[in-house]
């Protein structure tokens, strides 16, 4: 049986069920721009073109990344065409979770797509980036953002292009990936997927409200906490845009070794140059969710 989903303008044919709502129609077979298997992953990545480089989490060359995630799965990626997944335990479901992180965002690098570490919500004027690192608020702030109205376009990694020459964010999951406590402060009572990982209090969440086209890219926001006792706002001035874009590049180790460093920083560089940022400095405690709102 396949699964088939449609995320960052890619059509997904999937033979494990990904922790997202599946397409209520099937494509013909040959509609997949990306197809997710299981088979066997060699421990060593096999040779081929271009450097090989090596991590005690992955190996990758120019076209093909080894992901080893102990416990749960090896990942092989290629060609920004096919996800093999070989999981190492009898439950599946945190192997299929872990194809939203590092496999798909590899893929997406090999396709010649800028993956920024940024939750991505819909505004009049196009698509607001939230950047920031694990911890700093990016999924909760989309959330509360939802709830009021906006609608998601991306949680945690989001896809940017150049659309005639403008920066464009690609709609992914209508999902989101929120901490217990993050659902306590909601105002509504969204719909529980499952777990991310098994023993994780963090839950994949449908989103009541999504966009499924592409955005220009309207404004983003660098989110960081300090021990101040206010939120602070203040633009990023324009010789930093850039480095702040690269600072939050979604696994931006493998860009090198897959040869794709210079696809992305073409479009981190319009970037930079088209949309203003901001810096917002919030308090580490309390969250000031409604504030940052």
């Amino acid at each position: 049986m396949a699964y088939w989903y449609r995320a960052y303008g890619l059509c997904i044919r999937s033979a494990l069920r990904l922790p997202f709502d599946p397409l209520a129609a099937a494509p013909e077979a040959d509609a997949a721009d990306v197809t997710v298997r299981l088979g066997p992953v060699p421990r060593s990545l096999p040779a081929g073109p271009g450097q090989l480089i090596r991590t005690d989490l992955w190996q990758a060359r120019p076209g093909a990344l080894l992901l080893d995630v102990e416990g749960v799965a090896r990942y092989l990626i290629t060609d920004g065409r096919d996800v093999c997944i070989e999981p190492l335990g009898n439950d599946h479901a945190d192997a299929a979770s872990f194809v939203a992180g590092m496999p798909l965002t590899v893929l997406l690098q090999q396709r010649g797509v800028a993956t920024l570490h940024a939750a991505a919500v819909q505004s009049a004027g196009g698509a607001v980036l939230l950047l920031g690192r694990s911890g700093h608020g990016k999924s909760s702030l989309a959330a509360a953002l939802v709830e009021r109205g906006h609608a998601l376009l991306a949680d945690d990694v989001t896809g940017v292009v150049l659309n005639d020459e403008r920066a464009t964010a690609l709609p992914a999951f209508a999902s989101l990936r929120l901490w217990t406590q993050t659902l306590e402060k909601m105002r509504s009572s969204p719909t529980v997927r499952s777990r991310v990982r098994h023993g994780l209090e963090k839950y994949w969440v449908e989103a009541s409200k999504a966009c499924a086209v592409p955005l220009p890219v309207r404004a983003a926001f660098v989110l960081t906490p300090h021990h101040g006792a206010d939120i602070d706002v203040a633009p990023v001035p324009s010789n930093s845009t850039f480095w702040q874009l690269l600072e939050h590049t979604h696994r931006k180790g493998a860009l090198k070794a897959l040869g794709q460093r210079p696809a992305h920083f073409r479009v981190v560089a319009a970037m930079a140059r088209q949309v203003p940022m901001l810096l917002v400095r919030r308090p580490r405690h309390p969250f000031l969710l409604n504030e940052l709102v």
